[in-house]
């Protein structure tokens, strides 16, 4: 049989060992417990109806095969090419083959039998059993080896129940292990246990418990192997099934069977019960081929409440062709998480409970009977806090100062991140914490009314815990609105007509509001509005003229802003008197003359306080004489009379009063009237023909206008301060003419000389041009024409010829313009003397002539352009 060793340093040994097994016993009631002790047992072999493999309680799995000459090949199951026949064994009396890594070590298997139905009845029926186990020894143990070295490597006991046998009789026990001699007890039974092998002597040759006796057999068999749960246990330091790979050999007695020899020991004159000779077995014993486990986790990192895959992958030694079944168990550090089954090799499982931090993840394979366990690398499954969010409402919103206010805040994880946070959330009120509160299933509410008035930036801030980070929620703008009253005054009270009234309006917040209301007040006269006026620091005043006579009921409504509401005042009775009001009397022309019309003007005006433009009427009175009556327009009324006689007249101007206005009467105006006197006139005068020739007749004629009528009486005509006549006016007209006036120039004027009823007047200067006919006209000549513009003086010299028989022109005449045949058209600049020849203008004048144009007495014309200097 074949040794399959794992040991510590991980290489693997492989001794061929001869087995043996008890399969048939004589002596009629024993029979054979091929199972005894065994914890599983595989399928049997279709070759020889064996099973392929056993598993004892320790978990060694027992497997069988045929094996080849060499004992450094693996033994695998079935035939395989160049194995021996299976009538050729291996002989396991020969010298054993060790690997290089184990010098002078060695082992030993002693097989085990189980025979029952020893005793005289069936009750009491005995169990003999000799116990297999395996060890190993050498210079090279370890403390892993066993206690001081020592290996156990077979047990046998012998146990009959009381009654099945002889008391004192004595029992001799013969079988592979060699012969022992029992007596049984008063009740008739024996419970004896006999330890096997051998205290390594290192370097001794042979070892002290090597087999020599081989049996031959072409059967294979099953292995029987100590049952544990049957006292005694191992003695102290055994080393056996679980610590190191174990297999059968042949009888170091040199016995192949079993034989009981005393009274009565198959029952009543049966003395000897033996088994037929054992079976030799060719196989192996191996611990289950080490596994390799790896683990992944995905996704890495992950966040709390995210699921994680954990996939764990087990796998057998290279070449082998099962795949491992069983379980792996996933464990977080010593925490269970959850065993799952393999299929095909692999298990996974899907965790959302991990919780935030480092988390040492293994997959440990349970093994199975094909496999040994193994456990995978650790792995750091890092698992952050998750993302939470946060959200915040707050009702009721808007509220009012002192009333209660909800705030509600939910927080929730955000995905990946999955669960319900916990911990607390802080409520502020911008950088002022409110409150710090629980949560409960991801909610937290606060309820204050705290709330000052005004906008209030709210937020929730959630602190995190140990699986999910903080979170602020968005910012809730809670409006705190502050009820409010508004106070009126409305002082003078009472007012006079068009007295300015100051209607003052004060907002106050309503406890427990504060702050200093905003907005628009708007004053009511009853339903009619007299305006709308901004608050300032709380307060609004409107001044008003234009409350009537009588009594108003007055408020101030407050429309509300900001955070504060709107309230109305309680009514102001406000009366308004009648405003008092003085006249006053005009009278135009004063004096006047009799028959003349004379205005009489009366104005009516508020007295203050009271403002404003009185109307209805005036009656005008001389003396107790109503005159007449008018009405007021725009507070004042005027009549004009024409019949007041000669004389003084105490006039006065009476206001009769309205609705809105007392009445009032004037002081006393005293007219004087006085006797008719002379109209204004007015005179003027023409003659013709102008210019005229010397001895050629002029006419003059003057008319004399009055607005009183028809002037009647005379008027003087004058050539300068020389009277010419005096001619009666006939129609207001009067006429002379004169051949007598000399050659030259001639100013002159016509004076009506008036009368009783017509003032006298005279008219404007006519100058008259007298030429000579007989001479012709002289010759003008423009020597210098300037105009200095700075000064506006305008410098005008020439030279005109003698007029034809007749001497030098007396003057020259300068007009404004060009000379339009033998004329100057254009307006009079000036006249100036031409005596001797020669002449020269010089004036600061308004014109700005361009051109002039000088006509001389003596008939000559010359124009010419002006030169501006």
């Amino acid at each position: 049989m074949e040794i399959r060793l794992m040991k510590r340093s991980n290489l693997r040994l492989w001794i061929t060992l001869a087995v043996m097994a008890c399969v048939v016993f004589a002596g009629g009631s024993a029979f054979a417990q091929n199972a005894q002790g065994l914890a599983a047992v595989g399928a049997p072999h279709p070759a020889n109806g064996y099973p392929r493999w056993y598993l004892d309680k320790n978990g060694l799995q027992l497997g069988q095969c045929l094996d080849t000459t060499n004992p450094a090949d693996p033994c695998v199951l079935g035939i395989v090419a160049g194995s021996p026949a299976p009538n050729v064994l291996p002989n396991p009396a020969a010298a054993l083959s060790f690997l290089g890594n184990f010098p002078n070590e060695f082992f030993y298997w002693r097989t085990t039998a189980d025979i029952s139905g020893i005793g005289g009845t069936a009750g009491n029926r005995a169990r003999l059993v000799i116990s297999t186990q395996g060890g190993f020894g050498g210079p090279n143990l370890t403390p892993a080896d066993g206690a001081a070295a020592i290996g156990v490597f077979a047990r046998h006991r012998l146990r009959v129940l009381p009654g099945g046998l002889v008391p004192g009789a004595t029992y001799t026990f013969t079988g592979p292990l060699g012969t022992m001699s029992l007596v049984a007890d008063a009740t008739g039974s024996i419970n004896s246990t006999s330890d096997q092998g051998c205290i390594p002597t290192p370097g001794a040759v042979p070892p002290p418990c090597n087999f020599a006796a081989v049996l031959t057999t072409t059967n294979a068999g099953p292995f029987l192997t100590w049952d544990p749960a049957v006292a005694p246990l191992p003695a102290a330091g055994f080393i056996g099934e679980g610590l190191i790979a174990h297999s059968i050999t042949g009888s170091p007695a040199g016995n192949n069977f079993f034989r009981v020899s005393g009274p009565n020991v198959g029952g009543p004159g049966v003395n000897v019960v033996e088994t037929n000779q054992f079976v030799n077995v060719v196989g192996k014993i191996y611990v289950r081929p080490a596994t390799s486990t790896t683990l992944t986790s995905t996704p890495n990192p992950s966040v709390f409440g995210q699921a994680v895959t954990l996939s764990a992958t087990v796998r057998g030694p290279v070449g082998d062709p099962l795949v491992p079944t069983g379980t792996v168990t996933f464990k977080d550090g010593a925490t269970t998480l959850a065993a799952v089954a393999l299929v095909n090799g692999s298990a996974s499982l899907v965790t959302s409970a991990l919780g935030a931090g480092a988390h040492s993840l293994t997959a440990s394979y349970s093994g199975s009977l094909e496999f040994a366990v193994s456990t995978s690398a650790v792995v750091t499954q890092t698992v952050n806090k998750g993302q939470t969010t946060t959200t915040l409402t707050s009702t009721p919103n808007p509220s009012t100062a002192g009333q209660a206010v909800t705030l509600s805040t939910t927080v929730t994880a955000v995905a990946p991140a999955v669960g319900v946070p916990t911990g607390s959330v802080t409520f502020m009120d911008g950088a002022t914490p409110l409150a710090t509160v629980a949560l409960v299933n991801g909610n937290a509410s606060l309820v204050t009314s705290a709330l000052t008035t005004g906008n209030h930036s709210l937020t929730a801030v959630y602190g995190g815990s140990a699986n999910f980070l903080t979170s602020t929620s968005p910012a809730v703008n809670q409006v705190v609105n502050s009820q409010t009253t508004t106070s009126l005054t409305a002082p003078p009270n009472p007012s006079v007509i068009g007295q300015a009234v100051t209607l003052t309006a004060v907002v106050s917040p309503v406890a427990p509001g504060t702050g200093v209301p905003t907005g628009t007040v708007t004053f009511r006269d009853g339903a009619a509005v007299l305006g709308t006026v901004t608050l300032v620091n709380g307060s609004a005043s409107l001044v008003t003229s234009t409350l009537a006579v009588g009594s108003h009921s007055l408020t101030a409504a407050y429309s509300g802003g900001g955070n504060f509401l709107a309230s109305t005042s309680a009514i102001v009775i406000h009366t308004v008197n009648p405003g008092s009001t003085s006249t006053t009397l005009a009278s135009t022309p004063n004096p006047s003359a009799v028959g003349q019309a004379v205005t009489l003007n009366a104005t009516v005006s508020a007295v203050a306080p009271a403002v404003g433009v009185p109307t209805g009427t005036v009656t005008f009175r001389d003396g107790a004489t109503v005159l007449a009556t008018a009405t007021l327009v725009n507070g004042s009324a005027s009549i004009s009379i024409s019949t007041l006689a000669v004389g003084t007249h105490p006039l006065t101007a009476a206001y009769g009063g309205n609705a809105t206005f007392a009445a009032s009467t004037s002081a006393v105006v005293n007219q004087v009237v006085n006797a008719p006197a002379a109209a204004a006139t007015s005179t003027s005068l023409t003659s013709t023909p102008n210019p005229s020739t010397t001895g050629q007749a002029v006419t003059l004629s003057a008319t004399v206008t009055s607005a009183a009528g028809v002037p009647t009486g005379t008027v003087t005509f004058r050539d300068g301060a020389t009277a010419l006549a005096t001619v009666t006016l006939v129609n207001g007209s009067a006429s002379f003419s004169t051949t007598a006036l000399a050659v030259g120039s001639h100013p002159l004027t016509a004076a009506y000389n008036g009368n009783a009823t017509f003032a006298a007047s005279t008219s404007a200067v006519v100058t008259q041009v007298v030429n000579n006919p007989a001479a012709g006209t002289d010759t003008v000549r423009i020597t210098r024409n300037e105009l200095r513009v700075g000064t506006g003086e305008l410098r005008i010299e020439g030279t005109n010829t003698q007029i034809p028989g007749g001497g030098f022109a007396p003057s020259v005449t300068i007009h404004d313009g060009a000379a339009v045949g033998t004329s100057c058209p254009g307006a009079v600049i000036g006249t100036t003397s031409a005596a001797g020849g020669t002449w020269q203008f010089r004036q600061v004048t308004p014109f700005r002539p361009t051109t002039v144009c000088v006509q001389s007495a003596g008939g000559g014309v010359a124009s010419g352009a002006v030169t501006q200097k």
